[in-house]
């Protein structure tokens, strides 16, 4: 949304969108999105609950912090290019016609970048989407592992109790969307509109102080679903497929 023209709110841009271009014009961008959370959110998960194997017991919420820091920068190796293309679909439709990409779909998207631009293009923004997949793993993992925690002893649940899961799993997402956002923000217009840091800031501040959380509403709402669903089937994936501690200790 920070893309878009500034008397523009949620709603009204919805209803521009499907009224100019179709309702399947919400949808730009999905393949690059499922194939992003194919493989970069299945890495920054994989490397978190790796790293926090390393850490000592208990985990406390600084060293949590630390390894989804970490796993988030090293997942966002991956996710960078595929998020570039994805944020350059999204908005085409908002551009004049003339600075359209047209991109039939992530491939078609991946190449041309390459082709065109030149590889390293696809790494266009790329320090602010290291810190945002930091903060995102920092606000989803971290978040949601410390909330578990806290709500485990609150009400004398279990593990793998669900009602533990979904409440946990809300709290990461409010906190993760606030924590995101402006980072989303200025990552996006940098890969749209690459002005430097000083110009890509200012224009993100032309709307005033909610510049930098232009857009939260629909972020929450799209990310409490996602973070949910994610770490519902995570648990259960877990629960039933997960791995036991085995104690080695005969008696």
């Amino acid at each position: 949304m920070v893309i878009i023209k500034k008397d523009r709110g949620m709603a009204s841009s919805l209803q521009h969108a499907i009224r100019t271009d179709g309702f399947l014009s919400l949808y730009d961008g999905l393949s690059a999105q499922l194939l992003r959370q194919l493989t970069y959110t299945s890495l920054r998960f994989h490397l978190y609950e790796k790293g926090k194997l390393q850490m000592d017991e208990p985990c406390d919420l600084l060293d949590k912090v630390f390894v989804a820091g970490l796993a988030g920068c090293a997942a966002g190796v991956v996710g960078i290019p595929m998020e570039l293309v994805n944020t350059r679909m999204q908005v085409n439709r908002a551009l004049p016609p003339d600075k359209r990409w047209n991109y039939r779909n992530l491939f078609d998207g991946l190449y041309r970048v390459t082709r065109e631009e030149g590889w390293t293009r696809l790494y266009s923004g790329g320090l602010l989407s290291f810190i945002r997949s930091s903060f995102i793993t920092i606000g989803q993992n971290a978040a949601y592992d410390q909330s578990k925690e806290i709500y485990m002893a609150w009400f004398k649940l279990k593990h793998d109790s669900t009602f533990v899961h979904l409440i946990s799993s809300i709290t990461a997402a409010c906190i993760c969307a606030p924590i995101i956002k402006p980072v989303e923000n200025l990552r996006a217009l940098k890969m749209v509109k690459p002005n430097g840091m000083i110009g890509t800031i200012a224009y993100m501040m032309r709307f005033g102080p909610r510049g930098p959380f232009r857009g939260i509403v629909p972020c929450v709402l799209r990310m409490v679903p996602n973070t949910v669903i994610t770490f519902l089937s995570f648990e259960q994936l877990r629960v039933h497929f997960g791995y036991y501690e085995i104690n080695d200790d005969k008696s």
